[in-house]
């Protein structure tokens, strides 16, 4: 018996953690879920921040000018 199982050490250990992972799912899916939803919205609030400097940027360079068209339509 010990030759097989010194043999196959790689099987034994891949069917164990196989089946640490498999109850791992089958009984805290919902942590993993919520861990892996926190993950994706932290990444995409991440996403969006980099949108708003981006846009405060260019607003920078590129500032609007609403108060040069008031003045010109406005009579004197």
């Amino acid at each position: 018996m010990w030759k097989s199982f010194n043999r196959n050490k790689g099987k034994i250990a891949g069917g164990l953690t196989g089946l640490a992972a498999a109850f791992l799912l089958i009984f805290a899916w919902p942590i993993i879920l919520i861990i892996f939803m926190v993950i994706i919205g932290v990444f995409l609030g991440e996403i969006f921040d980099i949108f708003r400097r981006v846009q405060n940027r260019v607003e920078e360079i590129f500032p609007k000018k609403t108060s040069e068209k008031k003045s010109k339509d406005e009579p004197n």
